[in-house]
């Protein structure tokens, strides 16, 4: 037979634990539910990344078309520049 005190002590016990799975299951629902936002947010991450990664190999190569059209112009000045020096010298001699 148990006594009143024991009982007490059990149900106190059985109301504790019941209390404890219900925060329990509470806290794993707010974990998976933080981990889908997780699982979202490291996808979105992802392809976040390899968009700003092709957007700078087309940054990259627009560069170095920009870099060959302007040695390509220099050249031309550079070239000008000659050709305008020899013509004075040229104009000089007559």
């Amino acid at each position: 037979m148990m006594t009143e005190i024991a009982k007490a002590q059990t149900d106190s016990v059985v109301s504790s634990v019941e209390s404890m799975l219900a925060d329990a299951a509470q806290i794993q629902i707010q974990c998976k539910e933080r981990s889908a936002e997780l699982a979202a947010a490291s996808v979105e991450l992802h392809e976040e990344t390899q968009s700003l990664r092709e957007h700078c190999e087309a940054t990259q190569l627009d560069m170095a078309r920009l870099r060959r059209m302007l040695d390509e112009l220099l050249d031309t000045k550079h070239a000008y520049e000659a050709r305008e020096r020899q013509t004075r010298k040229l104009s000089k001699q007559l």
